[in-house]
């Protein structure tokens, strides 16, 4: 438990680094986004590699660049998030599906192939989607800096919530074959903490800063239902990663963090919250104005 606090410290600092000084300079937002998306595309090879599977890595190193390539191109040529979102599921969309059936075309002979390409597709939607909405939401979206990190650090605070609530009250497991200390009430209290901590921010910090001119109240019943599905986004993503550790036979998805794992263990449920953090700015860019 010691070890696990003095890395959570430092992981929080290190993130801090990077995410306090993309509000002024949002192009660092692309270099911790960089630095997340290829490390956890090199866990998860490791990962299936351990299952005996094998996805293209040239194939889902290509996704990552494309993704990187088509943020620096939102950015200069100064494109509307919709526009800039559209671009990236439709050339992102036509490279997982040749992703899909390069294994086979290459290879003549074996099993799997056509897995292993469905797994290469996987993971470049997997880890490009979430970071590039957290990077063209900070570059593209008025004060989506502020959105952004809500969608980054919610998951967190559910974790916490969940964690304490699950300790002091957890009775009912709710997935055991997956992770045995999940309980109904920890998720419970997790999403209902999240949705309230998730209120308050937009309330007191976004709701100002952006000047919006919905009805406070009908804005705090919105933030709510969107941070208790942020919470939910959460705990499935923290599920699909144990899922894939425990199909693969592994405990952690690497050892950067001691105690805590690999980058993916950390940022797992952030990669189901950051989408929902731009589906929020857009929202209120478009209905909330």
């Amino acid at each position: 438990m010691k070890q696990r606090v003095i890395t959570g410290f430092f992981f929080t600092i290190g993130v801090l680094a990077f995410i306090v000084p993309s509000l002024w300079i949002p192009l660092i937002s692309v270099a911790f986004s960089a630095i997340v998306g290829g490390v956890a595309i090199s866990e998860l090879y490791k990962a299936f590699a351990a299952g005996d599977m094998h996805p293209n890595l040239p194939l889902m190193v290509t996704g990552g660049i494309v993704a990187l390539g088509l943020v620096f191109a939102s950015y200069f040529l100064n494109l509307e998030i919709t526009l800039s979102l559209t671009l990236y599921l439709i050339i992102i969309g036509l490279l997982c599906f040749a992703s899909c059936v390069i294994p086979s075309i290459i290879h003549k002979e074996g099993d799997g192939h056509l897995r292993d390409g469905v797994i290469t597709a996987a993971v470049i939607f997997y880890s490009t989607f979430p970071l590039y909405c957290l990077m063209t939401g900070m570059l593209l979206v008025q004060n989506g800096w502020y959105y952004m990190v809500c969608g980054l650090f919610a998951s967190w605070i559910s974790d916490v919530f969940a964690y304490f609530t699950g300790v002091t009250m957890g009775r009912h497991k709710i997935v055991p074959h997956i992770s045995p200390k999940k309980t109904w009430e920890g998720c419970i209290g997790g999403a209902v903490g999240c949705a309230v901590c998730v209120m308050l921010y937009f309330d007191f910090v976004v709701y100002k800063i952006d000047n919006l001119s919905i009805n406070m109240v009908i804005f705090s019943i919105v933030t709510f239902v969107m941070g208790f599905l942020i919470s939910v986004m959460s705990q499935i993503g923290d599920w699909l990663a144990s899922l894939i550790k425990r199909r693969v036979g592994i405990k952690d998805y690497g050892k950067i963090f001691p105690g805590h794992g690999g980058m993916l263990d950390r940022f797992d449920s952030s990669f189901f919250t950051l989408p929902i953090g731009l589906l929020i700015s857009i929202f209120a860019l478009h209905f909330f104005s």
